[in-house]
Formats: structure tokens, C-alpha cells, sequence
């Protein structure tokens, strides 16, 4: 019986004991959650800098144990904000930059993000050579030949199709019916170094269901360049684009034309313009019309997919830093996933930024015309991958651009492109 006795109460005990440990887990595990956690988090989209502000204080609001330190980066500056800061010895949290940059220059920061629950509402996570997700979508973005509705509708007689023009020879036909209107130059083709090379001079990269593996093509110099059809087929449309027929800058074509050609997209002056959905902001300080985007075509197959199909994808990114504390990680975390579901974080997306959301549950729509098209684009599935994310931008921007701009000027030669973008690749191996 004595037995008996001291068994039970040795269960008691360690009972009793359960109990306390399970009370004083309990009681650390609130102590760790109500922690304060203080996290820099850095914005690589400058023209929603405001609004990024916003956010953050809307999350500390609901958040009270996390202060964030928010950064955005100046419009136009080329160097991120994340490099800025980490040079000064400061350790950024969570930082936006972009998806190319993940995979590449960022390559060892960012930790692995594949078990987070947002996975499950989007396709856009970027992955880095072993298929793990580092990358939270932040912007889905796109871009293609800008046009304004009222000029195009007049010139067609009719409400105009962007996707009706799916060859090179409509697109022609198209300028023609738009000097026809009395709109004596149909394009304002700007020239700046990212817009002709790492935006339009990387869609030759579609002609793959995986870019990467003409990229290393190229790299072990077995792409031909000279003899590809999709690559010179992009040069032929940009003559077309560039052309002095119908081209406002055809006599001058390189020069800093950016916010002209808004100007007379904007106005009516001219009707087409090579860019993206981001270019809206200066349309709309011009107009309230109405503004779409057309594919941009590469042949004269209209059944060719890449004539069919708007250049969509991720073009902002935000990578936690594994540098930071354990509790910064999740903090950071935990802001992901208020943009995600929370419906402050989903309004400051869509609504308050005009960005396309990344994530399926998200059933906000951008009023942006120019992201309404993109979204549109996306839902009828006439899409394709974003391809400035699979080249260094900076490199386009600087090592390729100034050939593909001698190329417009008549200074460089269709062989000496092909030449350059050999020998760029060639130096990456």
C-alpha cells in the first residue's frame, strides 16, 4: 500500500513539476512575444515612398512591440538603399530590391522563405538555384508600347484592340492610320540606356520557357546572336520605333526624351511610347485619358505567342537578412505577411500604391489603366516572364546600352550589336 502511495505521489510531484514548467514556458513564451523588436526596413520604390511611410506606421499601430525604421530610395538613384545602409554598419531587416539582384548580387543574405503560408496565394516567389524561395513579390509589374486610347480609337475608327496588333506589318499599319488621323508623329520613342537595353533588349529571352538556359547558353558563347531570329526581330521593330517616319525624335533619336515623350503621349501630341505601367504617373499629371498597352510584336506570325503577350512579373522583391536577430526575422515576418492578409497591408498595395498585387487573395483592383491592363493581361493568361529579371540591369544598363544606342544613332552596325552582346556574355562565364 506504502507503495502505492509513493508512486502516486511521485506523480503528483512530477505532475505538479509538469505543471510549473508548462506555466513558466507559457509565461516566457508571452514574455518573448510581447518583446520589443526594432527592424530597418528599406523601400526600393522611391515614387511610393509616402505611402511606404504609411504602412509602417499602420503596422507598428497594430504591432506595438515592433518599431520599424523605414528607408526608401531616391527616384532615379541607381544605388540601393540596402548597400547605403549595410556600408554604413547599420543591419537592414527586410529589404526591397530587385528579383535579379536575389538571385545574383544578393545571392548569400537572404534566408529561406519557402515554409511561409504566403507561398500558397502566389506563383511570383523568386527562387535561387536550388528552387528555395528567398524572394516575397512585392510589385508585379509590366511593360510594352504605351498608348493613348482617345488617339488610337480615332485612328481606327472604332474602339481600339491592343491585341489586334500582332505582327510587325500591323504595327506599321497602325502608325500609318494614326498619321492618317493628323498626328504627324505616331511615336515618341525615348532612348534612355535602361529603357532600350534592359527592358527592351532582354525580351529575346522569351523565346525560352526558361530564360536562364539561354543565359548560359550565351555565357558558354553558343547562342548566335548574329543568326538569331527572335533577337533580330526585336532590332527590326526598334528601327520600326525609332524610324524618322514616325518617330518624334527620328532626326535626334538619342537624348534624355523621357518626360517629352510623356508630355506628348500624354496630350495627344503623339500616341505610342515603349514603357511601363510605372510611366502612368507622368501620363496622368498631362491627361485624365484613358491609356493601354500593345505586345510588342517580334515578327509578322500573328499566331507567334510572343506577339500575343504582355511582358509581365515580379520587379520588387523583399529578402529577410540573415544578419539580422532571430527576432528581427520574425518581426519582419510578420510584416510580410500583413501586407499579404491583413486588409491595411492589402489597401496600401493596391489602392494607396496602384501596384499590382503579387498574391490571388488579394481582391483589390488597381484604377491605374495602365495596371488594369496588366491585370486584365494576367487574367486571360497573355502573359510572359518579366525578362529584366533574368539579366544584371545595371550591366545592361551601362556595359549594352550605349551600344544599342549607337545602334539607333546609325553608329554601330546589326553585327557589331550581335558582337557586343557576345562578348558580354562571354565575360560572365
Amino acid at each position: 500500500m506504502k507503495r502505492f502511495l509513493s508512486i502516486g505521489m511521485a506523480l503528483a510531484l512530477v505532475s505538479s513539476f509538469a505543471g510549473c514548467s508548462t506555466a513558466s514556458q507559457s509565461k516566457q513564451s508571452q514574455v518573448k512575444s510581447n518583446e520589443k523588436v526594432s527592424i530597418i526596413i528599406t523601400n526600393g520604390k522611391g515614387e511610393i515612398a509616402s505611402q511606404f511611410t504609411q504602412a509602417t506606421k499602420d503596422f507598428m499601430a497594430a504591432n506595438p512591440n515592433i518599431t520599424i525604421e523605414p528607408y526608401s530610395v531616391a527616384v532615379g538613384d541607381s544605388v540601393n538603399i540596402f548597400d547605403k545602409l549595410t556600408a554604413s554598419g547599420k543591419v537592414v531587416t527586410l529589404a526591397m530590391v530587385e528579383p535579379n539582384a536575389i538571385i545574383d548580387k544578393y545571392k548569400d543574405v537572404g534566408i529561406d522563405l519557402s515554409g511561409e503560408k504566403w507561398n500558397s496565394d502566389t506563383s511570383y516567389g523568386i527562387k535561387n538555384a536550388e528552387g528555395k524561395v528567398v524572394g516575397f513579390p512585392f510589385a508585379v509589374e509590366g511593360f510594352g508600347l504605351v498608348y493613348n486610347q482617345k488617339v488610337l480609337d480615332k485612328a481606327v475608327g472604332g474602339t481600339f484592340d491592343p491585341f489586334t496588333i500582332n505582327t510587325r506589318n500591323k504595327l506599321k499599319d497602325l502608325f500609318d492610320k494614326i498619321k492618317a488621323s493628323g498626328v504627324k508623329y505616331p511615336v515618341a520613342y525615348q532612348t534612355e540606356d535602361w529603357s532600350v537595353a534592359n527592358h527592351f533588349s532582354s525580351q529575346w529571352l522569351d523565346q525560352s520557357d526558361d530564360p536562364s538556359k539561354l543565359i548560359q547558353q550565351a555565357k558558354d558563347g553558343k547562342f548566335d546572336f548574329a543568326n538569331n531570329t527572335t533577337w533580330n526581330g526585336y532590332y527590326d521593330t526598334m528601327d520600326l520605333l525609332a524610324s524618322k517616319d514616325y518617330n518624334k525624335y527620328g532626326d535626334r533619336p538619342l537624348g534624355k526624351y523621357y518626360d517629352d515623350a510623356h508630355l506628348s503621349v500624354g496630350k495627344g501630341e503623339s500616341a505610342i511610347l515603349f514603357n511601363g505601367d510605372w510611366a502612368y504617373d507622368s501620363l496622368k499629371a498631362v491627361a485624365g485619358d484613358k491609356f493601354g498597352l500593345i505586345p510588342v510584336p517580334v515578327d509578322n506570325d500573328e499566331n507567334n505567342p510572343m506577339n500575343n503577350k504582355l511582358v509581365v512579373g515580379p520587379t520588387q522583391a523583399f529578402i529577410v537578412n540573415k544578419s539580422a536577430t532571430k527576432a528581427q526575422q520574425d518581426a519582419a515576418k510578420k510584416f510580410l505577411d500583413w501586407l499579404v492578409y491583413d486588409q491595411k497591408g492589402q489597401d496600401f498595395i493596391v489602392n494607396k500604391s496602384q501596384i499590382i498585387s503579387a498574391f490571388k487573395n488579394n481582391a483589390n483592383k488597381v484604377t491605374n489603366p495602365l495596371g488594369a491592363a496588366i491585370s486584365d493581361a494576367i487574367a486571360k493568361n497573355k502573359t510572359m516572364p518579366f525578362t529584366t529579371n533574368y539579366v544584371s540591369a545595371s550591366d545592361y544598363q551601362t556595359i549594352l546600352g550605349p551600344d544599342v544606342q549607337k545602334y539607333i544613332d546609325k553608329k554601330e552596325s546589326r553585327k557589331d550589336l550581335a558582337k557586343a552582346f557576345t562578348e558580354y556574355y562571354k565575360s560572365k562565364k
